[in-house]
């Protein structure tokens, strides 16, 4: 059997999951000013990765509990182990994919919002397709000349026609367009674009972390301390339908 020394050995909660990691990207006091709030979406990515990290404690500290049992056969402890991990998953799972989605659903959000200029308020859309066809039948430098006045100009209606547009529309390159969307961004949309680098990368740590909790739950419910897992299912289940069919015949 095994004991609680092999255990220490090859079960360890990986460092990655933790909510410090998420909690890192959070905004940062400048100078006097007053702190920051956090994102909501920091505040349930981080608690749905707090629980994760002390649920991969209990289930280290449970493995080694049931394995270092000598009263418990083998199968009896994967059993046991596997079925406590299996609702441990389940339910840290829900939580942290809950809260990814809300992540997602503000990330998406946000870049949506900041993908280009919205339509000029009078015109409209009306002389888009003549602004890219006029754009793209100039010369790289030239269109370079002319989108960097646009934006000193303050030209919304020209950079809007460019970035809501389709990349093969605007004669463009892939880079010269996403320069041209950064650079748009970044002026128009500072404390967006700030805020949506912190949630892609809060996003990331969740990610990476809920990883690692998922491969810890599977080498906890049928890893190599869950040899004997399957073979005991399988064979109480044959005895609970022997016994059924039994009870069954005396009826």
């Amino acid at each position: 059997m095994a004991t609680a020394a092999d255990l220490e050995q090859k079960l360890h909660v990986s460092p990655s999951i933790h909510e410090g990691l998420i909690d890192h990207h959070a905004a940062r006091q400048r100078g006097n000013d007053k702190p920051p709030e956090p994102d909501l979406e920091q505040v349930v990515l981080s608690g749905a990765m707090k629980l994760a990290r002390e649920e991969a404690n209990a289930l280290v500290a449970l493995a080694e509990a049931v394995y270092g049992d000598a009263s418990q056969t083998p199968e009896q402890a994967a059993i046991q182990l596997a079925a406590a991990a299996q609702r441990t998953g389940e339910r840290v799972a829900a939580r942290l994919v809950a809260a990814n989605e809300k992540a997602d659903a503000t990330i998406a959000s946000l870049e949506k919002a900041t993908f280009a200029p919205p339509p000029d308020a009078d015109i409209g859309e009306k002389f888009d397709k003549e602004v890219r066809q006029a754009l793209k039948s100039m010369t790289p430098d030239q269109r370079r000349e002319e989108l960097a006045e646009a934006f000193e100009a303050g030209d919304t209606a020209t950079i809007g026609a460019v970035l809501r547009a389709p990349r093969m529309l605007t004669g463009m390159t892939s880079t010269e367009l996403a320069s041209l969307r950064h650079r748009f961004q970044t002026k128009h949309f500072p404390a967006e674009m700030a805020r949506l680098e912190r949630l892609k990368k809060m996003r990331a740590a969740s990610e990476t972390g809920g990883g690692a909790f998922v491969e810890l739950v599977k080498k906890v419910g049928k890893g190599r301390f869950g040899k004997f897992v399957d073979n005991a299912i399988t064979a109480r289940s044959k005895r609970e339908s022997a016994l059924a069919a039994h009870q069954q015949q005396e009826a």
